[in-house]
């Protein structure tokens, strides 16, 4: 009896046990189960926001370009009608320009024909005929009138450094002959306050008096540093510059050939 008892004990114990590992793994299932179905659904939710993300990302490239592509031709147009407007422009100009110097023209032929209307008896008239009646020759008349134009293209001959002279100084270097004594020049100046023989120096902030003897003829031409004087010739004139030098006491001359306009 006792080992039928203990029997039934044992094999009751072991349907335990087998259902215990039958819940078990059971358990186990669903718990594998369960994951995965989450797992998938978190799987899900993530493809449809980067599927959103991605539309959206899309869309915004899309009105970008589009917008760019909107604004690249609203500047092109911009710059087309800008380039038209200044060639305009420009052609407006060079008609302007072209009428300004036909009436320049018109102007100083209306102003030298009432100047040389010699039934008028013009102002030039009677002041060329009272100048060649004080004994000023033509060509000297003529030189001046060559003189009233604009120096241009010139071209530099010569330069040099010349001592300016003064009341307590008086030297060769202040004598200078250019292009085999066609043109000699001299210059004098003002003593500074305190200068003494030691000190003859001319004062460069006072005015100086250049002498031009040329072409049979001369001129004097004062003023303050730098000086430029214009010496006329037939087709062409001499211009020259009269400027400070580092060198105390001297001026620097430099001597152009140019053009009139």
């Amino acid at each position: 009896m006792a080992a039928t008892e203990k029997q039934g004990i044992t094999g009751l114990q072991l349907v335990v046990r087998q259902n215990s590992t039958i819940l078990e793994q059971v358990a186990d299932v669903d718990f594998f189960e369960t994951r995965e179905k989450y797992r998938r659904r978190e799987v899900h939710i993530y493809m449809r926001w980067l599927s959103r993300i991605f539309f959206l990302g899309l869309a915004l490239w899309l009105g970008w370009q589009w917008g760019s592509l909107e604004q690249r031709q609203l500047q092109a147009d911009a710059d087309l009608a800008l380039y038209e407007r200044e060639q305009q422009i420009e052609e407006l100009s060079g008609k302007v320009q072209g009428f300004e110097h036909d009436l320049r023209q018109l102007q100083a032929t209306r102003e030298a024909n009432a100047l040389t209307d010699q039934a008028s008896d013009s102002k030039l008239t009677r002041l060329v005929r009272g100048q060649i009646a004080r004994g000023t020759r033509i060509e000297q008349i003529y030189q001046l009138l060559q003189g009233l134009g604009k120096p241009v293209n010139c071209r530099s001959l010569s330069n040099h450094s010349v001592a300016v002279a003064t009341e307590l100084y008086r030297g060769v270097e202040s004598n200078i002959s250019l292009f085999d004594g066609g043109l000699r020049l001299h210059i004098e100046g003002k003593p500074q306050a305190q200068g003494s023989k030691n000190e003859p120096w001319f004062d460069p902030k006072r005015e100086i008096a250049a002498r031009f003897i040329y072409l049979g003829s001369q001129k004097v031409e004062k003023g303050i540093l730098p000086l430029r004087t214009i010496l006329p010739a037939e087709d062409w004139v001499l211009v020259v510059d009269i400027q400070p030098s580092d060198l105390r006491g001297y001026v620097v001359v430099e001597v152009q050939n140019c053009a009139i306009r």
